[in-house]
């Protein structure tokens, strides 16, 4: 790869190869796009591309970046276009972006599979049955129950976390126990915030 070239190449669209993955809010693949991204602050480590449809910004190192492809069929000089073979796959979380090391340049790599909540549900005496505190590694006084309508306020604040057991590598579960008014939901007290 010419680096020179590349860094010289400020305001050139380029695509992505492999595209970068978009994700729901629950990790799940979106469809792909195929998106221009424009070059931008290049420095002799790395460079910014910003993605013209989302307004994504992505900095990308050196060794990020495999070779660069000019694209003719949308520029008749073959400046204004091209692709960036990546060593990196990309993706996009609502406002977040990662990267994962790709294991061939250019090749897709799928996302890690989102984790599968469900629900379980249990009596009140459950996660002492189940010695839940010592699996989660918390101490027995930070688990309780919560009526279900308390539990988005106190996760928002930051005072509590909904408490998961995991079932298998890529299943986990929420403890749940039918109360009246409502159900209740074990939760794991967050220590106060300094």
């Amino acid at each position: 790869m010419n680096w020179d070239k590349i860094t010289k190449a400020a305001n050139r669209r380029i695509e992505l190869q492999p595209r970068a993955c978009f994700l729901d809010a629950m990790g799940r693949e979106l469809p792909e796009v195929s998106d221009d991204w424009v070059i931008s602050n290049p420095t002799p480590d790395h460079i910014t591309v910003t993605n013209t449809r989302t307004q994504h910004v992505m900095r990308l190192g050196k060794d990020h970046i495999h070779h660069f492809t000019s694209n003719p069929l949308r520029s008749p000089d073959g400046n204004d276009h091209g692709f960036f073979t990546l060593l990196v796959q990309i993706y996009i979380q609502g406002d977040a972006v990662s990267f994962r090391p790709c294991l061939r340049p250019g090749e897709k790599l799928p996302p890690v599979p989102p984790i599968e909540i469900e629900d379980k549900w249990v009596d009140q005496f459950y996660p002492s049955a189940a010695n839940l505190a010592h699996k989660l590694g918390v101490d027995p006084q930070m688990l309780a129950w919560c009526r279900e309508s308390r539990v988005p306020s106190l996760v928002a604040g930051g005072n509590a976390e909904i408490a998961l057991e995991r079932i298998d590598a890529g299943r986990m579960c929420r403890l749940r126990l039918r109360d009246s008014p409502e159900p209740q939901m074990l939760i794991r007290r967050l220590p106060p915030k300094e």
